[in-house]
């Protein structure tokens, strides 16, 4: 499973870094392209029809000429331009190449008003009774619905070599970096973890041995010195801590050990059909037979319309979920709580959904874990303490569901859990 995770993130991140590098890319070429001397913005026979004047001479023909500005502004594109009136010829011309013809059909007009004429680049205006037709030099302008000086067309060639040389390091080095950063966070977090793993189950094996001196010590004296209180009830509830305190590290390890096979994917999880409220149910019933406190009062509300609601998953790891959440409400509150576990229907937006809910009206958690417990789906990211979460989290993930911790409106601490099969079978 993190190999898969791994490479997941390895595609995600090549993939990302592929659209930046496009992006910047073709930001580098626009902004070439912007200082480059194209000038083609500033190419208009618009521009060059306001510059055409008219006469009418003493004979009553008329006459075209252009002014000094229009034709300097033709030379800096060392262009050319004509008139043609409506019978095709040409009534005025400035630099116009011998190879362009003086009369032109309906259909040679048609053939070069948009693209090329004699593989000159020519551009068209309609004035009153004549048109006006501005060209370029042949190999200056690559005109068909776009246009593009050739020089700027050649530096873009020169650019794309270099950039993709950019790009194929950027690619080879860019996920070598990633997976060592991953790879040197991830061994920071497991050690960590590991250190708080460590705390979880040093604290019961201390606890257990404490008293198991105790009992000894007492035993080594005939219980002498005990004020008042029978020797027998001394042993039991001894006893009784220290079984408690090896049920506690009994958990840790087995959670410890699901952990593991979830995280490597050692694990053959079953999917099955699960009555949901049944398997709440019998978790709690057996956790109760196990011998709780009873400062710990423990409840089941199961909505009227989901008491055959099932969900497909491991009816193990589901269980342990449970557990999971019930025992890190008891660990939290060794003064005493109540704790509710309810599946029921909520409305979010517009949208119905069903969700497991595990609360307790104790003490609470405080902002700082609850920020740890929010912040990211991802595992590493729990505090040291939490083993108990982490599978919790483990379990969700593998079965699609969203957790949600936050505190309770009246106290305590609550997880939401939205489960994502809504169906009835």
């Amino acid at each position: 499973m993190r190999r898969v995770e791994n490479f997941l993130k390895i595609v995600i991140w090549t993939n990302i870094m592929i659209a930046v590098m496009l992006v910047v890319d073709l930001l580098i070429m626009t902004y070439f392209g912007l200082r480059s001397d194209a000038g083609l913005a500033r190419f208009s026979v618009a521009d060059f029809s306001r510059e055409i004047s008219r006469t009418v001479n003493e004979n009553g023909e008329t006459c075209y000429s252009m002014s000094q500005q229009g034709t300097d502004r033709i030379d800096d594109f060392h262009g050319f331009a004509f008139l043609l009136d409506d019978a095709g010829d040409v009534v005025w011309s400035y630099q116009l190449p011998d190879d362009v013809p003086r009369h032109f059909t309906v259909r040679d007009i048609v053939q070069f008003s948009r693209h090329y004429l004699n593989d000159y680049p020519v551009y068209s205006h309609i004035l009153d009774e004549v048109v006006l037709v501005a060209g370029m030099p042949r190999q200056t302008v690559w005109k068909y619905h776009l246009s593009f000086q050739i020089s700027t067309v050649e530096m873009f060639l020169a650019l794309i070599p270099i950039l993709l040389t950019v790009n194929i390091i950027v690619l080879l080095i860019g996920p070598f970096l990633i997976i060592r950063r991953d790879a040197h966070r991830r061994e920071k977090q497991r050690t960590s973890w590991i250190a708080g793993v460590s705390h979880d189950i040093r604290t019961p094996l201390s606890l257990a041995l404490g008293y198991a001196d105790e009992l000894l010590h007492f035993a080594g004296h005939g219980f002498e010195g005990m004020e008042g209180e029978p020797a027998a009830v001394h042993v039991e509830r001894g006893a009784q801590m220290i079984v408690h305190q090896v049920l506690r590290i009994r958990t840790l390890v087995t959670n410890l050990n699901t952990s593991n096979k979830l995280t490597y994917g050692m694990g053959v999880w079953h999917r099955e059909k699960v009555l949901l409220p049944a398997l709440l149910r019998e978790s709690v019933c057996d956790m109760l037979n196990r011998g709780i406190d009873e400062k710990y009062d423990i409840s089941v509300t199961i909505s009227e319309a989901l008491e055959q609601f099932y969900v497909k998953g491991d009816r193990e790891l589901i269980t342990r979920l449970v557990e999971n959440l019930i025992n890190n409400a008891i660990n939290h509150n060794p003064q005493g709580c109540a704790i509710t576990v309810s599946l029921m229907g909520k409305r979010v937006w517009i949208f119905k959904r069903i969700v497991l809910e595990i609360s307790d009206n104790g003490c609470g958690v405080s902002r700082e874990q609850l920020r740890y417990f929010r912040s990211s789906m991802k595992l590493e990211k729990l505090p040291e303490h939490g083993l108990g979460i982490r599978l919790v989290r483990q379990i969700a993930l593998l079965h699609r569901w969203r957790l949600q911790f936050l505190n309770g409106e009246q106290g305590g601490f609550v997880c939401q859990i939205y489960l994502k099969s809504s169906r009835r079978f």
